[in-house]
């Protein structure tokens, strides 16, 4: 059973595969989710192909974004090609020409894409990222230690009162 949709919304789509092109749809949940130039809040899938559209959370077995962005992706095998993530959680994650926030894999090739923060047993490809191991650590403790001082400033001043 496919179910094909074209610029229209809907609140949730459940089907065997669903091919959504230029629509908006609240959940997906599907085998097989295709969507070109649309979006959802949700999708979950054994196989997921964004092309050119956005999600706020994906989980899948094999996921592949082109031109397209997603605040959480979750799967086995993720690719990234000219997109964008706030964080990826795979198995295996390949990034072309693409950035990402936070990345957690257990293999990981990059080309010419970035990571603010990459927790990778094996990475293969240049790597770019904002805080290496060391500066994430650092950046941790003083930002502990800054909430720190802030929460015992307000106990200070609740005793006042």
């Amino acid at each position: 059973m496919e179910e094909t949709f074209a610029d229209q919304s809907q609140d949730e789509v459940k089907a065997e595969v669903v091919d959504l092109r230029g629509g908006l749809v609240d959940t997906i949940e599907a085998e097989e989710a295709y969507i070109t130039q649309g979006g959802a809040n949700r999708i979950i899938a054994s196989e997921v192909d964004l092309q050119q559209g956005g999600a706020l959370v994906i989980h899948g077995d094999r996921i592949e974004l082109n031109s397209g962005a997603a605040i959480i992706a979750r799967g086995d095998e993720v690719l990234l090609d000219h997109s964008s993530s706030g964080a990826v959680i795979a198995d295996d994650l390949e990034m072309k020409e693409s950035r990402a926030g936070l990345s957690i894999a257990r293999t990981v090739e990059m080309d010419n894409s970035s990571s603010v923060v990459l927790l990778a047993r094996e990475v293969h490809g240049p790597v770019e990222t904002v805080l290496d191991t060391r500066d994430a650590l650092l950046a941790g403790l003083v930002a502990g230690i800054g909430i720190g001082l802030v929460l015992t400033v307000f106990r200070l001043l609740a005793r006042r009162r």
